[in-house]
């Protein structure tokens, strides 16, 4: 009987990957927003919410505390900075039931703009240091920590 071996993400695959679901995420979420879409945002705003917080938290525990030394110190301390930026839009965002639609569409913009700029320091600058830091098997463990602390936060 063969085995059939199975093909694990890495951390920075997994974290890609993460990217662009949060990427269409929020194309839907701005679609349903201009009225487009189906009249519910909480379908796609309170899955997203979630998923991003323990994409966050995960960050910081597993990847983040490996790089807060040396080059990449700064890089560290201005993705948790962002990260911070980023709860406040959620929770922003999550009270705004007496918010103005246009109100409501400027903050999710804002947001969008703020995990942009995230998205691209991260996979600029702070994964491409992960690879140098952590061998292949490293960061295939890393990927399967990632993936079951994330499952545990949602």
């Amino acid at each position: 009987m063969a085995t059939q071996q199975v093909t694990q993400e890495t951390i920075v695959q997994h974290i890609e990957r993460d990217h662009r679901k949060t990427d269409t995420q929020i194309a839907e979420l701005e679609m349903r927003v201009r009225g487009q879409g189906d009249d519910s945002q909480d379908r796609v705003f309170l899955p997203m919410k979630q998923e991003l917080l323990a994409h966050m938290a995960a960050e910081e525990k597993l990847l983040y505390p490996a790089l807060e030394r040396g080059e990449t110190r700064d890089l560290i301390t201005d993705a948790r900075k962002e990260h911070d930026r980023i709860r406040k839009h959620l929770e922003e965002l999550a009270a705004g039931g007496t918010m103005e639609e246009s109100e409501w569409r400027r903050r999710l913009e804002m947001m969008k703009q703020e995990i942009r700029h995230h998205v691209a320091d991260e996979e600029s600058e702070i994964l491409p240091a992960a690879r140098k830091i952590f061998d292949e098997q490293q960061l295939h463990e890393l990927g399967s920590r990632f993936e079951r602390m994330e499952n545990e936060y949602t």
